[in-house]
């Protein structure tokens, strides 16, 4: 016959608890590991989302650079032409070709959307801490559709004024002078002339009316300039917050 030992309630009771803390310790201790693991991805992938916008920043404020200079150029020649069309007689008719040519082009300037995209469209935005940062990236972006925004309407300006320019004009010189195998040394690959060229036509109305729209587009790249230059700073200051953040 067996005796059994009197049962320890106290004892049972410890051992309940011991199991209970243990698997309480391990919920715990896995939750606050699932924690840290979510929150190392997260500052990874803030750190590759950042970094790869200033890249992208980098790239954007080149392109501004140079859209820049080539409107700053274009608002010049501009300037001189309007002038050479506005004498009571005409005769300096080959820098009236030359710079009427060159106004038919533009340089739109086209940001990099690649890591933008990504912030917008695939909830990059969460993983980023930095309140000042994001509204940087929001005052980006405002300022750039403004950019677009003048780029579409000078698309319609130029529509406009190539049709003007072919009231004035002669059609066969206008063609000769744009060859991209020929003139690999010219800007946009546009030769001046070699001698002066008469005009297709030096009526005052078709004359006024190429005026018109060249003193359009003239005001409407004043005016994306301005953007531009705005574009180009707000980057400078937005590549500085970041930078600064990811030391």
């Amino acid at each position: 016959m067996h005796i059994h030992p009197p049962h320890k309630s106290g004892s049972n009771f410890k051992e309940h608890f011991i199991h209970f803390l243990m698997l309480f310790l391990a919920v715990l201790l896995g939750a606050l590991a699932e924690n840290f693991r979510e929150n190392y991805v997260e500052k990874n992938k803030e750190h590759e989302y950042l970094s790869s916008l200033v890249y992208d920043l980098g790239q954007d404020t080149m392109r501004l650079n140079a859209c820049i200079d080539s409107r700053h150029e274009k608002n010049n020649n501009a300037t001189n032409l309007i002038s050479l069309l506005s004498q009571p007689i005409i005769t300096n008719t080959k820098d009236i070709y030359y710079l009427t040519r060159l106004m038919t082009r533009v340089e739109s300037f086209e940001g990099v959307d690649g890591t933008l995209n990504q912030l917008q469209f695939s909830g990059g935005f969460r993983v980023i801490q930095n309140q000042k940062i994001i509204k940087g990236i929001n005052d980006y972006l405002y300022i750039r559709k403004n950019v677009y925004n003048f780029n579409a309407v000078e698309e319609t300006i130029l529509l406009q004024l190539r049709n003007s320019t072919s009231q004035v004009v002669k059609a066969d010189v206008f063609s000769q002078m744009l060859n991209p195998e020929l003139n690999k040394n010219y800007k946009y690959f546009i030769k001046p002339l070699d001698k002066e060229e008469p005009l297709f036509s030096y009526d005052k109305t078709k004359l006024n009316n190429l005026i018109y729209w060249i003193s359009s587009e003239k005001g409407n790249q004043s005016l994306n300039l301005n953007q531009m230059e705005q574009l180009k700073n707000k980057g400078k200051e937005l590549m500085n917050l970041i930078e600064s953040d990811l030391k």
